[in-house]
């Protein structure tokens, strides 16, 4: 599996999101355009433009048992592709590829990346950095172990966002959007299901480093056997 982040958000502005929608599908086209703020659309666009680089370029990459985290260079963005992606969505959300067979991804964002995960198996993904929390957020959504975990934490914003990312992978891999009621039982039911999240912390080279973030992904756990 890849999974390909970037942060070079000043890199990219109204120019180059044109630019970038030149070799896109028409409903990415007209999806980006419907986005109201430019940090979304620029969202939206590079999360497609990392898809659409990633089925040109790594499918091996994509369908190795290893997972891949790389960054990706603002410089890659505007790379032109055969056969532009295009998609359908399922009944919560969640997007599927309608023109490669076999191939399944999901996006994530935050204020430091945009993420996007491609892989052979479905697939789950959800970046955070640091992020506050109340005291109610936490015990509503995390079980006593999680609980613990934050408040003990040197870092409890950092650790936060680790275990939100967990959770929030699971709910995307099985294309449900969040239930309530089992947030606090992700990692139980992730294990029933038979599906690995796997969490990276990712510190970006300079001149991002100061962005840090965490990102989980949920896949089947064949592809780890």
């Amino acid at each position: 599996m890849l999974i390909y982040y970037f942060n070079d958000f000043d890199a990219v502005d109204e120019r180059m999101i044109e630019q970038m929608l030149s070799n896109a599908a028409p409903q990415q086209v007209e999806l980006v355009r419907s986005m109201k703020t430019l940090s979304r659309q620029r969202e939206q666009a590079v999360s497609y433009a990392l898809l659409a680089y990633a089925l040109q370029h790594d499918n091996e990459k994509i369908m190795c048992s290893d997972t891949v985290v790389v960054p990706f260079p603002a410089n890659q963005l505007l790379q032109k592709t055969s056969m532009p992606p295009t998609w359908a969505v399922e009944e919560h959300g969640k997007p599927y590829l309608t023109n490669y067979e076999g191939v399944h991804f999901n996006i994530s964002h935050c204020r430091e990346a945009i993420v996007t995960a491609i892989s052979g198996h479905a697939v789950g993904v959800d970046v955070e950095g640091r992020r506050r929390f109340s005291n109610t957020l936490l015990q509503r959504s995390f079980n006593e172990t999680e609980q613990e975990s934050v408040l003990r934490s040197d870092d409890p914003e950092l650790e936060f966002a680790r275990i939100w990312t967990r959770k929030e992978a699971w709910f995307k891999y099985t294309g449900t959007g969040i239930l309530i009621d089992h947030l606090k039982s992700v990692e139980e039911d992730a294990a029933t299901a038979r599906c690995h999240i796997e969490t990276t912390l990712a510190t970006p080279p300079p001149p991002f480093q100061e962005r840090l973030f965490y990102l989980s992904v949920a896949e089947g756990v064949s592809l780890k056997q």
